[in-house]
């Protein structure tokens, strides 16, 4: 495997999470997609799942941009080892789905 490639990924996550905690370990495991529109799709297709549901209540979730950190040993045994925050190099929030 080639050292230093970066890889980017689009994920979801509960938009009143504070940026602080995003990548904290929760026990729920996180989902990536390989574009944005199939992150929007999965995130949507939850939305209307949730508001056919009368007991549950849609909360506001974002669309999220990651780009990995450069493919090396070292950064491999960090994300098998303390999960994907640590293999973050760039994050944004593309947009919320309210």
């Amino acid at each position: 495997m080639a050292e230093g490639l970066t890889y980017t990924f689009y994920t979801y996550s509960d938009a009143a999470v504070p940026l602080a905690e995003r990548w904290k370990p929760t026990g729920l495991r996180d989902i990536f997609f390989a574009d944005r529109d199939e992150a929007r799709r999965a995130v949507l297709a939850m939305r209307d799942d949730i508001a056919a549901d009368p007991d549950m209540e849609w909360a506001a979730t974002k669309i999220e941009k990651v780009v990995t950190a450069p493919i090396s040993q070292s950064n491999l045994l960090l994300l098998l080892n303390s999960g994907p925050g640590v293999f973050i190099a760039e994050y944004e929030i593309l947009e919320t789905i309210v």
